[in-house]
C-alpha cells in the first residue's frame, strides 16, 4: 500500500495497463512481437521502482516516460538487429565468428566447426539451433514449436550466440 494514496502497486498496475498496452501497440505496431516484451519490461520497471521505494506521484505520467525509453531501446535494438542481418545462405556459425577469425578458414573446415557445435549441444539447445538459425524462424514461432515462453527462447538464444562464438573461437585457435 502506498501511504499516501492508500493504492497497492497492483492496483496502480491494472489501472494503468491498458493505457500503456496501447502506447506500446501504437509505436510498436510494425514490431508486433515486441508489444508484450515492452510492456513487461515497464511493469518490471514500475514493480522495481516501488520495491526501491521510489515515490511514484503521478504513476500514469511516470509509466509513460518509462515506456517511451523503453520503446526508444527497442528500436535501437531493432535497428542494430537489422543491419546484422545476414542472408539465409550465409553459415549460422561463421557469421557468429568474427570475421577475420573465420577468413581463411576453408569452407569443409567451417561445416565441420559447425557439426561438432551442434555435436556439443543438449538436444534441446541443437533444436533451438536449428529452429532460430538454420530454419530462419522468428522467436515466436520458436517459442510455440518448443512450448516455451517468448522471453525464455530470447535468453537462450543469446546465451546460444554467446557458447557458439566461444565454442568458433577456440576451435579456431586449436583447443579444441
Amino acid at each position: 500500500m502506498d501511504a499516501q494514496t492508500g493504492i497497492s502497486p497492483e492496483e496502480v498496475w491494472r489501472e494503468n495497463e491498458t493505457y500503456i498496452r496501447r502506447i506500446c501497440a501504437y509505436k510498436l505496431s510494425s514490431h508486433p512481437d515486441e508489444i508484450d516484451d515492452a510492456v513487461q519490461e515497464i511493469a518490471l520497471a514500475y514493480y522495481e521502482a516501488v520495491e526501491k521505494g521510489t515515490v511514484i506521484r503521478e504513476p500514469k505520467r511516470w509509466l509513460t516516460a518509462v515506456a517511451a525509453n523503453i520503446i526508444n531501446d527497442i528500436y535501437r535494438r531493432l535497428k542494430n538487429e537489422s543491419e546484422k542481418l545476414v542472408s539465409i545462405d550465409a553459415d549460422p556459425v561463421q557469421s557468429l565468428a568474427a570475421p577475420q577469425e573465420t577468413e581463411d578458414l576453408p569452407e569443409e573446415a567451417i561445416a565441420a566447426c559447425k557439426d561438432a557445435f551442434l555435436s556439443s549441444l543438449t538436444e534441446e539447445d541443437a533444436l533451438l539451433f536449428r529452429l532460430r538459425f538454420v530454419k530462419r524462424m522468428k522467436i515466436r514461432a520458436v517459442a510455440k514449436k518448443m512450448g516455451l515462453s517468448e522471453g525464455n527462447v530470447r535468453v537462450r538464444v543469446f546465451r546460444l550466440k554467446q557458447k557458439a562464438r566461444r565454442y568458433v573461437r577456440d576451435w579456431a585457435d586449436g583447443h579444441l
